[in-house]
């Protein structure tokens, strides 16, 4: 899956966040998330977003819908990307989404 994608985009203190959350262990990763001030906003708000997934507060489609929103303004953002991926295997898991009716990825900007 595309988590370690996603943490290794990460600051320091996000990666760990994100790793908390790989681990099932949401209530450290919600404290720790909430300490990381001075961290860049779209960075934050993308973990928030795979936060409430992992809570199980937010759909994963829901949630992929906010980052192709995210992405069409920055469409080589690599966490984003990997967040996508994440959501979308989510989706497809659940029974929510096949390759059939999916949308294709957001275009990847040069």
């Amino acid at each position: 899956m595309s988590s370690a994608r996603v943490a290794s985009e990460l600051p320091d203190r996000l990666r760990t966040v994100s790793q908390l959350i790989d681990a099932g262990r949401i209530g450290e990763a919600r404290i720790e998330l909430e300490q990381s001030s001075g961290e860049p906003k779209e960075l934050v708000d993308l973990l928030r977003l795979k936060l409430s997934v992992a809570a199980r507060e937010l759909e994963p489609s829901s949630a992929l819908q906010s980052v192709i929103a995210f992405l069409r303004n920055a469409p080589s953002h690599s966490a984003a990307l990997g967040l996508y991926q994440e959501f979308s295997m989510l989706e497809y898991q659940a029974g929510q989404s096949s390759p059939a009716h999916s949308h294709p990825p957001p275009a990847r900007g040069r």
